[in-house]
């Protein structure tokens, strides 16, 4: 296949997704955000372009899946990053989808996903919104729509019927961790599942965060590179403070009846096999 392609075919010891297949209608993203773990793998990430011949070759890769198989859509940019409101590659391929038995799980940063509305309720489908900050977001990602575009995002497709997750991710400590509690209140009453994670920095990454937010670097550089361990590629923060971090949103969703898991986190206390994405909510 040539552009759908199995997801962590490695089998990684730290997903916990059900199986499922992903698709990227671009390389790279315009979204720009600092934390990006793709740009360390993707050769100029940030220059992004349209798949080339993109609904051929995705048309024939369908042809091979199993029925009911669960698409991904995007895992290393977004569907609906700017370049989208130019090539239309997400909504030409949902509108492939119809009368099919395929299953999409959407991630996205963008309101632009309203524009699909009509279409994505004739679809078997579940949205995933990515939220970060509510004041950070210039800063962080500035090439994405800001909190209160993404919240309008998140509300408009829940009252549409269509089953809506959000992603507070990634938890950088110093920056954002009273925030996305914050953000939780905001979103509860349209979500039944929230997914969250912590930064898991990589070399690149983590100097842009440090030279976006230079009071942080002593910090940073402490959690990081000093108190930091590797695991998969990327350093994370000691088992404690993860822990220390995900906790008040573990029992605050718990408070609240919500659906709650963690993204590569090895957390026991907060692991949700086969719920971690969201997809669960697809009917």
């Amino acid at each position: 296949m040539k552009y759908i392609q199995p997801f962590d075919p490695w089998k990684s010891s730290l997903c916990t997704c059900p199986p499922k297949y992903s698709l990227n209608p671009y390389t790279g993203c315009g979204h720009g955000c600092l934390y990006c773990y793709a740009t360390s793998f993707i050769k100029n990430f940030y220059n992004p372009r349209p798949k080339k011949d993109f609904l051929k070759f995705v048309i024939k890769d369908l042809a091979k899946l199993p029925k009911n198989s669960l698409i991904s859509l995007s895992n290393s940019s977004d569907p609906y990053q700017p370049l989208e409101k130019l090539y239309q590659h997400t909504q030409k391929f949902l509108k492939f989808l119809l009368g099919t038995s395929y299953r999409v799980l959407i991630i996205t940063k963008s309101d632009l996903i309203l524009r699909d509305i009509k279409l994505l309720t004739k679809l078997r489908c579940a949205v995933s919104i990515t939220i970060t900050s509510k004041t950070l977001s210039k800063k962080l990602e500035p090439g994405a729509p800001g909190y209160k575009n993404r919240l309008k995002a998140v509300k408009i497709l829940s009252e549409a019927g269509i089953p809506v997750s959000v992603r507070l991710d990634p938890i950088i400590p110093g920056l954002n961790e009273k925030e996305i509690l914050e953000i939780l209140d905001e979103i509860v009453t349209y979500v039944k599942h929230i997914t969250v994670s912590t930064y898991k920095a990589r070399p690149d990454s983590l100097k842009r965060l440090i030279n976006a937010f230079p009071e942080k670097k002593k910090l940073l550089e402490e959690l990081y590179l000093e108190k930091g361990k590797r695991l998969s590629g990327a350093i994370y923060l000691p088992d404690k403070l993860r822990y220390k971090l995900i906790k008040p949103l573990y029992e605050k969703a718990k408070k609240y009846n919500l659906s709650f898991a963690t993204c590569r986190e090895a957390l026991d206390k907060f692991k949700n096999p086969g719920k971690c994405d969201g997809s669960f909510l697809i009917i």
